[in-house]
């Protein structure tokens, strides 16, 4: 797995592996309107599914999205994703919004596991398209529009930080006193 994102699902284990399911489940506070541990990696996990799915088309049309890059694409992706930063207070699109995967409580351990064999699903056709497609953007993401394999891969570990201090919000006020 590329080492950025390798580097990311490491840091999700360390903070998801001690969790045991019940664990998993606690809201924030008992606010059952913030998301569990277990429905943040569900967010990620449907985001990293849209990626595999669009990444799956593109391989299958046996060419690049052929969708122009625009002035509000390039000027999203400097403003959030190439500053490192993930738009804050914004709704996760209904594609990715937690309680579509009807799964079980699941340990952090579990969860962890989910999460590495997802990533390397998509990593794996990003580099698949890469080798495919070259360097251009090669799929469309809902907000910042045709992206590059190592776009792709940038962005998801902006998104993965910023629902990793969410993770870790969360995890710190349910298990401590």
């Amino acid at each position: 797995m590329h080492p950025a994102l390798d580097c990311m699902c490491q840091a999700y284990a360390e903070a998801l592996e001690p969790l045991t399911a019940v664990q998993s489940q606690a809201h924030p506070a008992g606010n059952l309107d913030r998301w569990n541990a277990q429905q943040v990696v569900e967010h990620l996990l449907l985001s990293y599914r849209s990626t595999i799915r669009g990444l799956e088309e593109r391989l299958l049309k046996g060419r690049a999205t052929q969708a122009p890059v625009t002035p509000q694409h390039e000027m999203m992706w400097r403003r959030y994703i190439g500053a490192g930063v993930f738009p804050a207070g914004q709704k996760a699109p209904p594609i990715v919004v937690p309680g579509q995967m009807d799964a079980a409580p699941m340990s952090g351990l579990a969860l962890t596991s989910s999460l590495r064999t997802d990533l390397e699903t998509m990593d794996g056709l990003l580099d698949q398209c890469a080798a495919k497609f070259g360097p251009r953007p090669m799929a469309s993401h809902i907000a910042f529009g045709p992206l590059s394999a190592d776009q792709w891969r940038e962005f998801h570990c902006v998104h993965g930080r910023h629902h990793l201090i969410q993770l870790n919000y969360t995890i710190s006020s349910t298990t401590t006193g």
